[in-house]
């Protein structure tokens, strides 16, 4: 988010999340907040949901590329903990709003996109069965997403290194059943 005013625009729309649910949150709430005009406001954003998505584009967009499945998901497990941190009433308001189903649709497509390569820059002498690295990444998702909305609605902080190294447990253990499935021919 380069723009002074975008970035203003984002930070009024997590104030607002936080105070109220996100189909009460308006246009006109937004530029109130921030001290912008309507017109201003639609220079940068269609609707108040492509503020939300942009603002998960932007989370995503700080993930590594070139790093593993475990480490690629332990970096996005720990940047929705800071940003829950960060926003806390944002982060209740919203999982209270859209349930964990409706954020998963705002990540799903760089979720995907992630996993996917993690998957097949993973170390293997051969790819992995046709349509199997497709049905691993949504199975992926799911785990993580559920794991990390469990994290989130625990409200225990403290919790979060523990939380982690359980997971990249886990996803270690995926990587190890992937890398050996061309040798027994199943997973």
């Amino acid at each position: 988010m380069p723009s002074f005013t975008k970035k203003a625009i984002v930070e009024s729309f997590l104030r607002l999340a936080g105070k109220k649910a996100l189909e009460k949150i308006t246009v006109r709430d937004i530029v109130d907040d921030c001290g912008i005009n309507r017109n201003t406001f639609y220079y940068y954003f269609q609707d108040i949901y492509a503020v939300l998505e942009e603002l998960c584009h932007h989370l995503m967009g700080r993930l590594p590329t070139d790093k593993s499945l475990a480490e690629t998901v332990e970096t996005y497990f720990r940047l929705i903990a800071e940003f829950n941190a960060n926003h806390p009433k944002a982060v209740r308001g919203l999982l209270a709003s859209l349930g964990h189903g409706g954020l998963e649709r705002y990540f799903a497509a760089d979720f995907d996109r992630m996993i996917t390569d993690c998957l097949l820059r993973g170390k293997r002498s051969e790819p992995l069965p046709d349509g199997l690295t497709a049905h691993l990444t949504v199975f992926i998702r799911h785990a993580v997403f559920g794991y990390c909305f469990d994290y989130l609605r625990c409200d225990r902080p403290e919790a979060l290194d523990t939380a982690v190294s359980d997971l990249i447990a886990i996803l270690g253990h995926i990587e190890e059943m992937t890398s050996c499935s061309e040798k027994s021919g199943k997973i």
